[in-house]
């Protein structure tokens, strides 16, 4: 993989499990990710050592600067900045992975990074219970003064 520096920096720092189809929210966990006006951006995968590496949102201070897809917003609607945390809607199987935030600070090797393991879960349906009745009709012949039919109902769930 890499030196020990590389290992450090794709640490997971937090594991997130969602259900398909609801909304989850992956926390960013650095100091600088409650500063106000700093540049915060999601990456898919590992994070590279200079820039978000396969970017789903940016947003700069209280502006969204790029959003690969209307799913991913943050905390309070559009802006990460708040809190820094990402919010995937409708999430799918899909969205499963490794994610990390960057705070992009001044200077050089100032940003900081948290990396969150996804796992989205399918939701348990049981199938829809099935229920078939049949009528079976018949003449007693041990009582023939009634000589009337006899009904026998059958209920099955499958």
């Amino acid at each position: 993989r890499g030196t020990a520096a590389h290992e450090l920096m794709f640490e997971v720092l937090h594991t997130v499990v969602g259900v398909a189809g609801r909304r989850v929210t992956l926390p960013c966990r650095t100091e600088a990710a409650n500063q106000r006006g700093v540049e915060v951006c999601w990456g898919r995968g590992e994070p590279s050592l200079f820039t978000c590496h396969n970017t789903v949102i940016n947003v700069n201070g209280d502006h969204i600067s790029y959003r690969k897809s209307y799913r991913y917003t943050g905390v309070g609607g559009y802006s990460v900045s708040s809190s820094s945390s990402l919010i995937i809607s409708m999430s799918r199987p899909s969205d499963s992975g490794f994610y990390h935030c960057r705070v992009q600070l001044p200077g050089l090797f100032n940003d900081q990074t948290s990396t969150v393991h996804l796992i989205i879960i399918r939701t348990f349906r049981p199938p829809p219970l099935s229920v078939t009745t049949s009528r079976k009709t018949r003449k007693p012949e041990t009582d023939r003064r009634l000589n009337q039919s006899e009904e026998e109902e059958e209920v099955t769930c499958v």
